[in-house]
């Protein structure tokens, strides 16, 4: 009995632990220089990030994979930006985080897998 109790509790601890964990930046510009600008939309991408060998949503073992979003993000602002017309995105927020299953999925490969979910917000400027 003292056995399942302190599995049971133990269980418990790992979920509460390995729950949701995330990363914010935000007021981020995707420009080099702002002249005067004219709104074109605002956007919203969510993109699956697969990394290797680390935690889900948090650091990677040696940086293998740390730098796995940094293109799709990149990219996916650029095609934003290309799809309005535009010539800069002004407001850019990227929320990154795991979600329970990112982080079972996380657990049950022993730290080999990695997955994660970047959310990047934004508005999509013209040059005036």
């Amino acid at each position: 009995m003292r056995v399942m109790f302190k599995l049971g509790l133990a269980m418990a601890g790992l979920l509460v632990v390995g729950s949701c964990t995330s990363f914010t930046a935000d007021g981020l510009t995707y420009s080099e220089n702002m002249p005067a600008v004219e709104t074109l939309g605002d956007f919203e991408i969510t993109l699956t990030v697969r990394e290797w060998i680390g935690i889900s949503g948090g650091p990677n073992l040696f940086n293998v994979t740390a730098d796995n979003m940094s293109d799709p993000i990149r990219v996916a602002i650029q095609e934003e930006i290309e799809d309005r017309s535009g010539d800069a995105a002004i407001n850019v927020k990227v929320t990154y985080e795991s979600t329970f299953l990112n982080v079972l999925l996380n657990g049950i490969t022993a730290g080999i897998y990695a997955p994660a979910t970047a959310t990047i917000t934004g508005t999509v400027v013209t040059y005036n």
